[in-house]
């Protein structure tokens, strides 16, 4: 209907799966990855989760076009079945034409499909979808499932894709055996601000769109109203299209999104508001989140210097107010003990420059309250703090008969001043030396090829290659504006068309691996090149242990 008023070929914001209108973010591709690399490597239990609506089956859909030949696959939409409905459904789908009534005619069965399909060097996937209605009958029936197996490999991969709800029911305490052999598992979360932006502009590209259709504003709003959620996204857009044509309006305006989340009486996603920075996305772009090496700042010093003066001024009110209750109930010893006290300062002032050289003065200043025996009017007059325990010393060796409780505030407070002054001089240092250490930690890029080997038909790294490419992934991640090539060799063992996207996968593995270092995603090319340019000879063992490598190559600095 509004397909002809904006130019576009189809309507570009179906609910169904359509694959040439599958757009993958960082986050699906990375995910894609993942589980691809999981059923090649036959690593048996997969969990996918995620809420409603954030492309789960987009992505099993993509996962299946992706698998060549060699791997068998099926999908069950509907797991909510009695057990011997789930087996028939499963042995169907399998291509094993037989009907059955019993769970041991089902096994014997199976077990023979499944060897037949490893001899035949294929691998099986069964993808349980909507894994949250299994059963909890059901659920360990499929963990047995897994049981069928031989002495050095497993003959079926199975996929859980489930919403959040379905890791609840594996953390219960009767789902630990299916809990524990789970060997990689991902979560899918909603889209950004900006993902929502590129996901609406690239449906549209791919409708035919030769113009911008929604405004700024009007995909701010879409995020708000979806939170994120493809699904929820499409909905709402189709919805406002509509609207458009029938106000004739040939862009989509925030006041049109406005009006069709009211039709469609869709709240506000408020719990999404604050993804990406999104509280402040209408006055600048939501900031990229990147893992980047912490570096760390003087914050914390700045903060406990302002709540050392607050400690500061609280202990001199408290012998302030200490000081005159001292005068108000004992003045004759009050009076003597000022007296005494103006002696020792005077003699203080006239020996300073031999007690204290000028260059040891720490800069902090004190209060000295002068008192006038007859007026009691006080003035504050600049002291050096780093030692006056001295002077509280003396006066109370000659008046140790007239000690009471202010004199031991008054102690106690000078004794806080020098601790909380000393305290501060040794963060500030401390803080000095760790900004030093972090610059001396930046090391020089190597100049050579970094190469890390892998053992034979598995992607897990020799110990030599881990230690590696953790040294390399910590320097690579201070040169941000540096670029590498990951190049993925295998054996000669197998066919060229599996090296190759086993060699693939061993370079994808490489670049999760840096990005969890901190290396960022623009810095990393992936290739995987197979069986070619073997550097020993694959017809010994240790040329073949030599040839499954993964070359780093830095092609721009």
């Amino acid at each position: 209907m509004y397909t002809t008023f904006y130019e576009l070929n189809e309507k570009p914001f179906q609910i169904s799966s359509d694959p040439d209108f599958m757009w993958f973010g960082e986050k699906h591709q990375e995910a894609l990855a993942t589980l691809k690399y999981g059923v090649l490597d036959n690593k048996g239990f997969l969990l996918l989760t995620g809420d409603v609506g954030t492309g789960k089956t987009t992505l099993i859909n993509a996962l299946i076009q992706s698998l060549s030949d060699d791997v068998v696959c099926t999908t069950v939409p509907d797991p909510n079945l009695s057990k011997i409905d789930f087996f028939n459904y499963v042995a169907s789908s399998f291509g094993i034409n037989r009907e059955f009534t019993s769970k041991g005619s089902f096994l014997v069965e199976f077990r023979k499909f499944l060897i037949k399909t490893y001899e035949a060097n294929k691998k099986v996937l069964l993808i349980i979808d909507e894994a949250q209605l299994l059963t909890q009958e059901l659920l360990e029936e499929i963990r047995l499932l897994s049981n069928i197996e031989k002495a050095n490999s497993k003959l079926i991969n199975i996929f859980f894709v489930g919403q959040n709800e379905f890791n609840e029911i594996l953390n219960q305490n009767q789902n630990r055996a299916v809990r524990q052999r789970l060997t990689l598992n991902y979560n899918i979360d909603p889209l950004t601000p900006d993902e929502t932006e590129k996901y609406i502009k690239y449906r549209l590209k791919v409708a035919g769109a030769v113009k911008p259709i929604f405004e700024p504003s009007a995909v701010q709003e879409v995020f708000m109203y979806s939170g994120g959620f493809p699904r929820r996204i499409n909905v709402i857009c189709d919805h406002a299209l509509l609207s458009g044509y029938v106000n004739d309006s040939d862009t989509i305006t925030e006041q049109i999104v406005q009006e069709c989340a009211k039709e469609l009486k869709i709240p506000a996603y408020v719990q999404n508001r604050d993804i990406n920075g999104f509280g402040s996305y209408h006055s600048k772009p939501a900031p990229t989140v990147q893992s980047r090496p912490v570096v760390l700042k003087p914050r914390t010093i700045e903060k406990k210097k302002r709540d050392t003066g607050n400690i500061i001024m609280l202990i001199i009110a408290v012998a302030l107010f200490s000081s005159i209750g001292w005068w108000l109930l004992f003045p004759a010893s009050f009076q003597q003990f000022i007296s005494k006290a103006n002696k020792q300062v005077e003699i203080l002032k006239n020996n300073t420059s031999k007690m204290v050289p000028e260059s040891s003065k720490p800069g902090l200043v004190s209060e000295k309250i002068e008192y006038d025996q007859n007026t009691l009017n006080s003035q504050q007059e600049k002291q050096n703090i780093q030692n006056p325990e001295p002077i509280v010393q003396n006066i109370l060796i000659e008046e140790q008969d007239s000690r009471t409780l202010s004199d031991n505030i008054l102690k106690q407070s000078s004794s806080t001043l020098i601790k909380s002054a000393g305290s501060i001089k040794e963060e500030q240092d401390n803080l000095t030396e760790q900004n030093s250490k972090i610059k001396k930690t930046v090391l020089p890029l190597p100049q050579e090829t970094i190469i890390i080997r892998f053992k034979y038909d598995t992607n897990d790294f020799t110990e030599e290659g881990f230690n590696r490419l953790k040294k390399f992934g910590d320097i690579l991640a201070m040169y941000p504006g540096t670029q590498i090539l990951v190049k993925g060799y295998t054996d000669s063992v197998g066919s060229q068309i599996y090296n190759v996207k086993l060699s693939e996968f061993r370079a994808n593995i490489i670049r999760s691996f840096l990005l969890g270092r901190g290396v960022m995603v623009k810095q990393i090319k992936v290739k995987g090149l197979g069986s070619i340019n073997p550097i020993e000879d694959n017809n010994t063992s240790w040329g073949r242990t030599m040839n499954r490598r993964v070359e780093i190559e830095i092609v721009k600095e």
